[in-house]
């Protein structure tokens, strides 16, 4: 153990120079002893890139109308150089709009940068704006700096171009010393204060000093020559160097020019970088050049409002002067002064005379204003500034008395600019107005209106004295308490006895000599700064929006005058322009500005003077302190003025717990973070909105500068202990951020220094081998090591005072460690058994250390050098910290962590290890990586697949599986089973894990715990043998991950399932058709969506001689999930075929629609498709629609056949007959059956379902199961149902009991449905054009005993359309099928027709859509495109299309089928289809706008489709199923009983963009 007072010490004997050399090695500094280099140079290493792998394409997504910045603007701070795309997505409003995005970074690299010029940033070749695909803008940066941006576009209706909100970008300095990189968590500072450093020539002895106790960069306190008080910060004259510094020289140039010598010196000499301190906000109370300037500071002159406040403060400095000599010792005698002070100094100058309207004055001006003859009375006014008409509606006369005083008070009063006693006055052109539209007043007299508003202003002024009451209050107790703490508060000065030097209040005005222009001379007072107690720095608290300086609020210093800058340069011309030249001068000479009290200097003048100080020095460091009390306001700082870090210390913490959060806050990833990986695709952004390889750029927490401890506040000594001084350093030298001291802090000096009155100067020659130097020395070169070499990662933990934090490299796979027991408390030696868990092996003990002795009762301050405590150290090297600190109780293995004994670690210790990952893991890891950027390899082992292949590797729902193999989805705790079995299921969390780096997700925790996932994604592919190369791999993959440490597992996990589930994704997209491959994101995430419905779970039909040979005949389509997953509920027939388009056409499935098609077919009973198929063991009949769906499904799948002969064999397939209408053969023909449904409808449908009554419907009524349906031969129509049945998809059967519900269908729809009249037009059509062409045997169908043709049918329909459906304007009701009795809307079509509650045919649904789409020729185009501009106003939401018309009495919006009640429209969801949004008939809602709607261009109509499908791609994004819901309740909000995927959302959204990209 040695103290500060030996000359040399065993410390930094040969082990202590062993480790010293090996930081060296591993950080290759070059300090002025070595000639090493000492960084890694550019080209070969961006140390701000830390992963070889990172991704250096950054995006910004515009949101809003496509012209908002993200994230409510905040800052967006980008983590190196490299491309910016800023992307304005598909939809948005002005995408189409011809946008231009500009931006302040300037077009040449060569440019100065200059806010105000502005330039276009390219669009990007290969996004020309079709109107379905993103505007994507680059830039390629290669400058570091702040920029903003705009975007401009064209207002077609006012024909301008309009410009959108500023945002902004940062991109954060690189530093070099010596021209190599330092990252800016590398560097490592220590403050100076320039005072205390006596002339320049004795700087040098200072630096080398530092240099060797391994800072890398000095803060300087201002260089300036100082004012009278002596404080660093109050600057005599911005424009001259001290003269403390050039005692000899006077030539201000020639200082500048020696001072940037040795600050180049510092650097080239002893790889030191140099910061400022600039003071933009107060210059000192003595400048010269404010008797001349005036206006520089806030004055009566131009802020009049401070006149009170000045005669305030004149009778405190006048009552302080006359109590020199006394003292305030105690409470009794604060009181008596506080109360002295309020009756002898403030009552006596009558403030409130400031504060009120002088009621005589304003009474007079009144008769002689208000009854002037030229005055116009107003009985009312019409104005967006003002308009007095709210007192028409008061016809209380008390009431209407206050609300005119309560305008007054609030609009009624205007202040002379002079702001002198009683400048307060009635605003005549309001209040008059006021008064002439009071319906009292008007009736009074004259005399009697004079009299009442004499009393309206007295009880104005009434009000008016409660604010003077509360000022005085308020003002009372600043001086109290100002007062109390600097002469009686035992944590205070104690500055004793009143004196001119030390005055009973300072004054907060400085008083300057000024001379006229006529030779003059003239006192102006100019307000001194300060700071106020939790004030919102936005507002500038000397302004005439505050009353901080008359209220006393303001901490003041005596020693300051504040600068008033204005808004812009020309506001003050002379300051802007002198401080401009002030800042250029130190940017010039300085690599880094510290800006002082930035919080308090206006956002628009620190931008100004930074800006100007980037124009010299583009690559200059920015950081400051900010007390804004806010991390919102914090941001805004940071975004506006491009600050680089923001100043924290470390000696705020109040315990060890919190200083513990902090330094894991501050900077670096946890330890395991899973971090994008690199993947190379056809499809570059796979079926997310974010593009692989690229990163969007999110708000994050500015970067810290963390100090241990900083120049103005308090030392170790005075706030915790000397013994903290180690550990305090040690834990911020572990932090993943910008580190620094301050002078004294190493010399263990006992206070803070003094900035104001302190002239002691700095020791010279320090003995750096004594004290805690060595030890400051090592955690230095410790700290530059962990920011070179990547250890980006970090994990704190702490068990009571003992703080454990672990640094990891992913990039060497190593670790170092550092243990510190903390001593906030006066606890020298306590000590603290702690067992600690390592997840790594043990590689090298560096050292352990600790204060053994502090002399404190020899200690005597120098009285011309600043010295420290004298203290003995203890270091131990290597291992001998091995069974004298600490003990390894068991070694390190993958599955359990090594653990280390601390037995003799008392407060103060520090103990520093390596550690690192077993030589058999790191070669693990590279063979992942390997692996996986082999995607080659990857995607060859799915050669083979199938689309079943696909929905088995991809999704499968737990309920499928369980069903088709009797196990399930994996389970987590805390979270249950995943939605899927597939790598979907995983790759879902997984995206979540990432985006917000949830290592405790429980995923990870599982992960880590066992290798249970792995086996489980592995073993499940067995039961497909097209998927065995792809398991094998994964297999392999996997075998590898889990010889890992088990922390790292997750990250590994990562890597490998998400670059196999992209390979799957790739594979899945190249197996589909042109338009999903050339599609946008969203037509991917769609088209892979469609492959979770249609797969091998309840078979399709039960019976094995349908679909006998075809490869996985048991495949069927799943309605939704996870309510229609299994079962009888599983497979429906309309929404297989409302489905089929989408899901198996769009994507390129023919054979697999062929196989539903034939496989339904089987079931063709009664003329009808069964809704409920069941495996055709208990079909049921009772809809309607399905089959006028299959037979769309029929004519969609022919179209989508390209071959004329395998269209004729589609139709010519035959199809095995569970029902066969022939004894003689139990097949069929697709021809045959279409034939055959046709005539059936044509002769009549009546029947009565198969095993009616509580068998197969307990809800259903008798008469329900009778189904009926006839062709009305006037108009070609088919009619059908009854009231007690729903035999079209609106189908919600009454349920409740209570409210009499039970058995009654909530929506019939008996009558004609619209989208039945379509589809069967739709269908007549087609068969007619195929009989036309001799490709349908027959055309025609016996209808009362004659043929009917295809063509006569539907022509009878096309021709009565309109007539019976259209529902005109009123002047037309004659020439339309119209009950104008039922009429709700005009200019729509009717829902249904000829139900029995005739009401029902006239409610507005959008099931108009659906026939809009499919039968376009029915329609008369100008009543369709008038009928869709109401269906867009009124039933289309956010998501999907409202069941009902909000104006209808029967509408209710949220479904909620649990709740039952006596209420009929809403008991157990009644209402399921009369007003909850259903997002199916949104894609037909879609199409019916591509049909109707006519577009100035395809860009336009792409547009259009893309904007309204906004909502869409969000939730795509976000839900859980990956996919689209079923329904959702009002305006989109979500619906807990709707599936969270159904294949009708996915399908007819996913059709509805097909349709769009076909001219």
């Amino acid at each position: 153990m040695i103290s500060q007072h030996n000359s040399e010490s065993d410390h930094c004997g040969m082990e202590y120079k062993k480790i010293i050399d090996s930081f060296n090695n591993r950080i290759c500094l070059k300090d002025h002893m070595s000639t090493t280099s000492h960084l890694v140079n550019d080209n070969n290493n961006n140390n701000n890139n830390k992963d070889n792998n990172i991704i250096k394409t950054f995006t910004i997504s515009l949101i809003g109308n496509g012209s908002e910045p993200p994230f409510n603007n905040q800052g967006l701070i980008l983590e190196s150089l490299g491309n910016l795309r800023i992307i304005i997505p598909s939809g948005l409003k002005i995408s189409c709009n011809n946008p231009i995005i500009y931006t302040n970074y300037p077009s040449k690299d060569t440019d100065l940068f200059d806010r105000n010029i502005f330039n276009k940033l390219p669009q990007i070749n290969n996004t020309k704006n079709d109107g379905s695909n993103d505007i994507i803008f680059e830039l390629n940066l290669k400058r570091y700096g702040c920029f903003d941006y705009y975007v401009e576009w064209q207002d077609d209706v006012e024909n301008v171009r309009v410009k959108g909100t500023l945002g902004t970008f940062q991109i954060n300095p690189l530093l070099k010393v010596n021209q190599i990189n330092i990252p800016n968590d590398g560097i490592i500072l220590q403050t100076f204060l320039t005072k205390c450093l006596g002339p320049l020539s004795d700087w040098e002895n200072h630096i080398e000093a530092a240099s060797k106790l391994g800072y890398n960069m000095i803060h300087y306190t201002p260089v300036q020559e100082v004012g009278a008080s002596g404080s660093s910060y109050s600057i005599f004259d911005q424009q001259s160097i001290s003269s403390k510094i050039f005692p000899s020289v006077q030539d201000e140039q020639t200082k500048l020019n020696k001072l940037k010598e040795f600050i180049d010196q510092s650097e080239t000499k002893y790889n030191i970088l140099s910061m400022i301190d600039l003071v933009w906000n107060h210059t000192a109370h003595n400048s010269k050049w404010l008797n001349e300037h005036p206006e520089a500071g806030y004055n009566t002159d131009n802020s009049s409002h401070l006149k009170p406040a000045v005669v305030l403060d004149s009778a405190l400095m006048n009552y302080g002067a006359q109590m020199y000599g006394k003292e305030v010792v105690n409470i009794e005698e604060l009181d008596q002064i506080i109360s002295d002070i309020n009756e002898k100094a403030i009552k006596p100058i009558k403030l409130w005379e400031y504060y009120v309207l002088d009621v005589d004055r304003e009474v007079e001006t009144f008769k002689t204003q208000f009854y002037a003859s030229s005055r116009v009375k107003e009985n009312h006014i019409a104005s967006s500034t003002f308009s007095p008409t709210f007192l028409k509606g008061i016809c209380n006369p008390a009431s209407e008395r206050q609300e005119i005083i309560n305008q007054i008070l609030k609009k009624g009063t205007i202040r002379d600019q002079a702001h002198e006693r009683f400048s307060l006055h009635i605003d005549e052109s309001v209040v008059f107005k006021i008064l002439d539209n009071s319906a009292t007043f008007e009736n009074l007299t004259q005399e009697e209106q004079v009299s009442k508003y004499q009393d309206i202003l007295n009880v104005v002024n009434l009000n008016l004295y409660k604010l003077y009451d509360s000022d005085i209050e308020a003002i009372l107790k600043n001086i109290s308490e100002r007062i109390k703490y600097e002469r009686v508060a035992l944590h205070g000065p104690k500055l004793g006895a009143i004196s001119k030097s030390k005055p009973l209040l300072n004054s907060y005005f400085t008083w300057i000599q000024f001379r006229e222009a006529n030779g003059s001379i003239r006192e102006i007072p100019l307000a001194n700064n300060g700071w106020v107690f939790n004030h919102n720095p936005t507002v500038d608290f000397a302004s005439k929006d505050s009353r901080a300086y008359l209220r006393r609020d303001v901490i003041i210093w005596g020693d300051c005058v504040k600068m008033r800058y204005g808004n812009s340069p020309a506001d003050n011309p002379w300051l802007w322009e002198h401080m401009k030249t002030y800042t250029q001068k130190m940017a010039k000479i300085f690599h880094a500005i510290r800006i002082d009290n930035c919080h308090s200097t206006p956002i628009q003048v620190a931008q100004y003077l930074l800006d100007h100080a980037r124009q010299v020095r583009p690559n200059i460091y920015v950081t400051c302190e900010l007390f804004t009390g806010s991390e919102e306001i914090d941001n805004v700082f940071v975004k506006r003025l491009g600050i680089n870090s923001l100043i924290r210390e470390a000696m705020v913490c109040y315990d060890s717990g919190e200083l513990g959060r902090v330094t894991h806050r501050y900077g670096g990833q946890s330890i395991g973070s899973i971090e994008e990986v690199g993947f190379q695709s056809k499809y570059p952004s796979g079926t997310n909105p974010q593009p692989y390889n690229t990163k969007g750029v999110k708000p994050s927490l500015p970067p810290a500068l963390f100090m241990d401890c900083t120049h103005d506040n308090e030392t170790p000594y005075q706030k915790r202990t000397v013994f903290d001084t180690v550990p305090n350093a040690a834990v911020v030298a572990m932090t993943a951020s910008a580190i620094g001291s301050t002078r004294g802090y190493d010399e263990i000096f006992p206070k803070t220094i003094d900035l104001v009155n302190e002239t002691r100067v700095y020791q010279k020659n320090l003995n750096l081998n004594s004290g805690i130097f060595p030890i400051r020395t090592l955690l230095n070169k410790l700290h530059l090591e962990l920011a070179l070499n990547g250890y980006n990662q970090v994990h704190v933990h702490r068990d009571n005072n003992i703080i454990f934090i672990q640094r990891y490299s992913p990039k060497l796979k190593q670790s170092i460690f550092m243990v510190a027991h903390t001593a906030f408390n006066p606890v020298p030696y306590e000590t603290q058994s702690v067992s600690i868990s390592v997840p790594c092996k043990i590689s090298e003990f560096m050292f352990g250390a600790r204060i053994t002795y502090v002399h404190g009762e020899s200690f005597k301050p120098n009285q011309e050098t600043l010295t420290g405590f004298p203290v003995d150290t203890e270091i131990l090297y290597g291992e001998k910290v091995l069974n004298t600190m600490c003990r390894v109780d068991n070694e390190y293995t993958n599955d359990h962590p090594l653990r280390l004994n601390l037995f003799n670690f008392p407060s103060g210790s520090i103990l520093l290890f390596r550690g690192e990952i077993p030589k058999e893991s790191v070669t693990s890891m590279k063979a992942i990586e390997s692996l996986v950027n082999d995607q080659d390899s990857i995607i060859s082992c799915l050669d083979n697949i199938n689309f079943i292949d696909l929905n088995y590797l991809l999704f499968r729902t737990n309920d499928e599986e369980r069903e088709a193999t009797g196990n399930s989805s994996y389970s987590l705790d805390n979270m249950g089973n995943m939605p899927f079995c597939g790598l979907t299921g995983f790759t879902h969390l997984l995206k979540r894990i990432v985006e917000y780096n949830d290592l405790g997700h429980p995923l990870n925790s599982n992960l880590r715990n066992g290798n249970w996932a792995m086996d489980y994604i592995v073993n499940r592919l067995n039961q497909r043998p097209h998927l065995a190369k792809i398991q094998q791999w994964l297999n392999s993959s996997f075998n590898i991950v889990k010889s890992l440490p088990r922390h790292l597992i997750p990250m590994y996990f990562y890597k490998v399932l998400i670059t196999a589930y992209r390979c799957t994704l790739e594979k899945a997209i190249s197996m589909m058709p042109e338009f999903v491959q050339n599609g946008n994101w969203f037509v991917h995430a769609m088209a892979i969506t469609s492959i979770q419905f249609y797969g091998i779970s309840t078979p399709l039909i039960s019976n094995p001689n349908v679909l006998e040979g075809v490869e996985d005949r048991e495949a069927s389509m799943a309605a939704g999930f996870p309510h229609f997953s299994t079962g009888y509920m599983r497979s429906w027939g309309r929404d297989t075929f409302i489905s089929l388009r989408g899901i198996l056409l769009v994507p390129g499935r023919i054979q697999e629609a062929k196989n539903l098609i034939v496989g339904f077919g089987s079931c063709l009973r009664f003329g009808l498709i069964p809704n409920l198929l069941d495996r055709g063991a208990k079909a049921r009949y009772n809809a309607r629609d399905a089959t006028w769906w299959y037979l769309k499904s029929i004519q969609d799948t022919y179209s989508a056949i390209k071959d004329d002969k395998d269209k004729a064999a589609f139709l010519s397939s035959k199809v095995f007959r569970l029902f066969p209408p022939s004894k003689d053969s139990p097949y069929s023909t697709i021809e045959e059956m279409i034939q055959e449904i046709l005539q059936a409808h044509a002769s009549g449908i009546h029947f009565r379902e198969p095993n009616a009554g509580r068998e197969i419907d307990d809800r259903m009524r008798d008469e329900g199961f009778n189904i009926d349906i006839t062709l009305n031969k006037d108009n070609g129509f088919i009619y059908g149902g009854n009231e007690l049945n729903a035999g079209t998809w609106m189908d919600k059967m009454g349920e409740s009991m209570k409210a009499g519900s039970h058995g009654f269908p909530a929506t019939p729809r008996d009558g004609a449905p619209i989208e039945i009249t379509a589809m069967l037009y739709s269908t007549l059509d087609w068969v007619n054009q195929l009989s036309a062409s001799k490709k349908f045997k027959t055309n025609s169908v016996q209808f009362n005993g004659s043929p009917l043709t295809y063509q006569s049918w539907a022509e009878l329909i096309k021709n009565n359309f309109e007539k019976y459906y259209f529902i005109p304007s009123p002047s037309d009701d004659k020439k339309y099928n119209i009950n104008h009795e039922y009429v709700r809307r005009r200019n729509i079509y009717k829902d249904v027709l000829g139900s029995k509650f005739v009401f029902s045919d006239y409610q507005f649904r959008p099931n108009i859509c659906v026939a809009m789409a499919f039968a376009p020729a029915l329609f008369n185009a100008e009543h369709a495109a008038r009928c869709l501009d109401q269906i867009q106003s009124h039933l289309a939401g956010p998501l999907g299309m409202k069941t009902l018309d909000p104006n209808d009495a029967h509408y209710h919006g949220n479904y909620d089928n649990s709740v039952d009640s006596t209420y009929k429209p809403t008991a157990r969801g009644f209402n399921y289809h009369n007003g909850p949004e259903w997002v199916w008939v949104y894609g037909f809602f879609l199409e019916a706008q591509l049909t109707f709607k006519k577009f100035a261009s395809n860009t336009i109509k792409n547009f259009t489709i893309e904007s309204l499908l906004l909502k869409h791609k969000e939730q795509i994004t976000h839900s859980d199923y990956e996919s689209i819901p079923e329904l959702t309740n009002r305006e989109g909000a979500h619906c807990r009983f709707s599936c969270d995927s159904q294949a009708w959302s996915i399908a007819t959204i996913l059709y509805s963009l097909y349709k769009s990209s076909l001219n």
